[in-house]
């Protein structure tokens, strides 16, 4: 022992220090392609031959992975500088303008997301049209069975909350067939002693909102430090009274490269504190069962408008019923108005000026409206992705319903839409 451990001491010390992680993620690996050169297929005929096929150097029967095709590397959106090519393996390329304009698709992406099976319905949709629940295990009292509950899992942004790398279902996106889950989740199969989470509906609501708040303030810090050269590159603006009375009038909206528009009014003050809400995106469990809205505003705000420039139209009421999440919504979307402005204006000082003059001085129609409109285009790929905001705002409508139609009415964002009507009569 007495010549063991200074031998250890010294192991110790010659050691190099051990890399801590934060935020329990692993470290980034350079993504490497094993796309290479297939050599070419040799005959398998005697004709021509000088010694069996068995004994060149590369054959295709003793060393079949020479022959194997790999992708390549996908494009990038941007390449800041151009990467040389050193034989070994391909490098990513730059996308094609008409590569960008599929990539700023929320719709294209959505659908290109890998398929999953829907317990309840069990029908192969995409991942982004479905709702992941993991089994949770939960602390027991003394003599009472350990029991593991579904919960959401992978709905917010990995960078605020990552995913539990355990087995896990999916369900779709749609909360009026949650009540069905109960009977169709193979429970028993994933976890001998496992149910259902309590106010699961309420849980995923919440989630789903508290994912656009995310990508709003993940967005904004993008923006932040990208001057806007182009103005077709604008990510958000504000429309004024006069366009705003323009879609109300003729149910379209005069932009091609609109993907959603969100009607945000400023919240009002409590009319029995007389206090406004302050802006929170955490809320507590009671907090989101026992929403504190305002029945008249309720009535007046919602409208099944729906433009033909097939947009989606958010209203920040029904979307976000609870007061102070919508006034963190609200708040998030002046944040990235600002940073519009700040961009524009390291881009073109003069210019910057002149529009805040031209703002200040706005009057009647030309004031602002509390419509927002998000675009996503080729240009502004360049700048920030706009899409994952914009799917979070599409799996919070599908998960309200609203974007599958009613039974007067079918959708006309799913094909064969009617399926879910004629599932809810003959299903149960």
């Amino acid at each position: 022992m007495p010549r063991l451990l200074p031998r250890l001491l010294k192991i110790l010390q010659d050691a190099p220090e051990p890399i801590t992680l934060s935020n329990r993620h692993s470290r980034y690996k350079k993504r490497v392609s094993m796309k290479n050169t297939i050599p070419k297929t040799p005959t398998f005929t005697s004709e021509g031959r000088a010694h069996s096929i068995l004994l060149d150097d590369a054959n295709p029967i003793t060393e079949g992975h020479l022959y194997n095709r790999h992708k390549s590397l996908p494009p990038r959106v941007r390449l800041v500088k151009p990467l040389q090519d050193t034989g070994e393996h391909d490098h990513p390329r730059e996308m094609t303008d008409e590569e960008r304009e599929w990539w700023s698709s929320p719709y294209l992406r959505m659908l290109a997301s890998p398929l999953r099976e829907c317990q309840i319905t069990r029908k192969k949709l995409p991942r982004d049209f479905l709702i992941r629940l993991a089994p949770v295990r939960f602390p027991a009292s003394q003599g009472v069975r350990e029991q593991q509950q579904l919960v959401p899992d992978g709905i917010e942004h990995p960078k605020f909350k990552p995913r539990r790398s355990t087995s896990a279902c999916y369900i779709v996106c749609w909360k009026d067939a949650l009540p069905y889950a109960s009977s169709r989740i193979p429970l028993r199969k994933m976890s001998p002693n496992s149910a259902m989470a309590p106010l699961l509906s309420v849980r995923i609501g919440y989630q789903l909102r508290l994912r656009v708040l995310q990508e709003l303030e993940l967005l904004t810090k993008k923006l932040a430090g990208s001057p806007l050269e182009d103005p077709a590159a604008t990510v958000l603006r504000r429309l004024t009274r006069s366009e705003w009375n323009v879609v109300r009038q003729t149910n379209s909206i005069p932009h091609r490269d609109a993907v959603a528009l969100m009607v945000v009014p400023p919240v009002n003050r409590n009319p029995e504190t007389k206090e406004k809400p302050q802006p929170s995106a955490q809320l507590d469990i009671a907090d989101i069962v026992q929403i504190d809205t305002d029945s008249s505003e309720t009535s007046s705000q919602l409208s099944p408008l729906l433009p033909v420039a097939q947009a989606p139209l958010y209203h920040g009421l029904s979307l976000f019923p609870a007061r102070p999440q919508r006034a963190a919504l609200y708040e998030a979307l002046c944040k990235l108005l600002q940073a519009e402005r700040r961009a524009r204006s390291r881009a073109h000082p003069a210019l910057g000026s002149s529009q805040h003059e031209k703002s200040s001085r706005a009057r009647g129609d030309a004031k602002g409206s509390h419509a927002f409109l998000l675009c996503s285009n080729q240009h502004t790929a360049k700048r920030a992705d706009v899409v994952p905001l914009a799917i979070a705002l599409w799996r919070l409508r599908m998960w309200e319903g609203q974007a599958y139609g009613s039974a007067v009415e079918t959708s006309h964002w799913e094909v064969d839409a009617a399926w879910r009507l004629s599932w809810a009569e003959h299903m149960y």
